[in-house]
């Protein structure tokens, strides 16, 4: 069990002399200035949000319950939660009763915490998790925390992405992965006297990295400079919900010989994922993008015994669809059938199904438009197979 003074620590396997994976998540869904009683000048204009504290939740379950890699297993679970995780959200995600704040000060001591562990072998990997509001100022990207515009030191509750990258090339493990859902609205003209926004919130003085080994950074995040992320509402928001689903099947492959993915998997697969999930107009407000994309394995999955198809719907068609999928050959297993509303985010449907071959069917509530069927062959080699309807008249 960790120790009660170790900040957010929800999970430890005390193991130090050993590589590792040492995760650290914030997730900000209440911000204390923003919208509401208590707003200020500088942070007013920031939405109360609802994905964030799920999607943080979400991702630490992942990592407590799922995520298995040979070489660097699980070392510590650190989680600090700002909002909305109700009674229920805790249990689904298997999440403590109590979790620290994501406040500037709370995220300052317990990184500290979290370098204590990470800096004790080379051969560690980290994983930095941020779910909520962010900003672009200039070229810099900041990640708000909760008490961001607050009348004392209203910028400085924030975490410049590149500052703490910086310092990061200075820790001893090279892997590191950096997962910024969060929007990157422009905020130039709001902040326009600010030469910047955030502050150090960990310091690593000396660089311990043994002498030729490089630092091996890749950042994901959801959406280009100057567009908004997309959250679902009270849902785990699309980027994550798209990374936890490539590192569990869709980013996957065993051409190492075994099956894993990697960083670049990853990243192709999210990007996926989300133009088959959103309409053409959502699809523009949530871009994966990858920055310093470089490439390392991350994760290990068991063979796939059955295979995901991805069942997208042409946004021509704005009634209610029954999708179907319907094996050809084989086995003769029982069609297996999904609806999705027209007026929900997502336009596509998920069909867990054994290797075979299968055709998809689409039936609008409304015709026409019609959907012109497909059919895909599923390989054990292939666990993820991307399908979308096209509309006709």
């Amino acid at each position: 069990m960790p120790s009660a003074r170790l900040i957010g620590r929800v999970f430890d396997d005390n193991v130090r002399d050993e590589p590792r994976t040492h995760v650290f998540i914030i997730g900000v869904g209440q911000y204390g200035y923003g919208r509401g009683p208590e707003a200020t000048d500088i942070a007013s204009g920031l939405d109360q949000l609802t994905s964030p504290p799920k999607s943080a939740a979400a991702i630490a379950n992942y990592f407590i319950n799922e995520f298995a890699n040979e070489d660097h297993p699980l070392g510590t679970v650190t989680m600090l939660v700002s909002g909305g995780l109700s009674a229920a959200d805790r249990v689904v995600f298997g999440i403590p009763a109590r979790l620290p704040r994501a406040t500037l000060r709370n995220v300052k001591k317990a990184m500290e915490q979290w370098k204590s562990a990470f800096q004790d072998h080379v051969g560690n990997m980290l994983v930095f998790y941020f779910c909520g509001h962010g900003v672009s100022l200039g070229q810099k990207a900041a990640m708000l925390l909760e008490d961001f515009g607050n009348d004392d030191n209203g910028y400085e509750p924030a975490i410049e992405l590149d500052t703490l990258r910086g310092t990061l090339m200075k820790a001893m493990p090279s892997k590191q992965l950096f997962l910024v859902d969060c929007c990157r609205t422009a905020a130039d003209h709001a902040y326009k006297h600010e030469a910047s926004l955030g502050t150090r919130v960990l310091s690593i003085t000396r660089d311990d990295r043994p002498r030729g080994q490089l630092p091996r950074q890749s950042v994901l995040v959801p959406t280009l400079d100057g567009q908004v992320a997309f959250g679902e509402l009270e849902e785990v928001s699309v980027f994550t919900s798209c990374f936890l689903d490539a590192v569990r099947f869709a980013g996957v492959s065993n051409d190492s010989g075994k099956w894993s993915s990697t960083v670049a998997q990853i990243h192709d697969a999210v990007g996926k994922l989300v133009d088959h999930r959103l309409r053409r107009d959502m699809r523009e407000k949530s871009v994966p993008t990858g920055k310093d994309v470089t490439n390392f394995e991350f994760n290990h999955v068991d063979a796939p015994t059955v295979a995901r198809s991805i069942v997208a719907i042409d946004d021509v068609v704005t009634s209610p669809v029954t999708i179907t999928a319907t094996e050809t050959a084989g086995a003769g297993h029982l069609p297996k059938t999904m609806i999705k509303q027209s007026h929900e985010p997502y336009r596509c449907c998920t069909f867990q199904l054994e290797f075979g071959r299968w055709r998809f069917d689409g039936t609008p509530g409304i015709t026409p438009p019609y959907l012109h069927p497909e059919e895909r062959e599923i390989f054990p080699q292939r666990p993820v197979v991307y399908v979308e309807l096209k509309g006709r008249p």
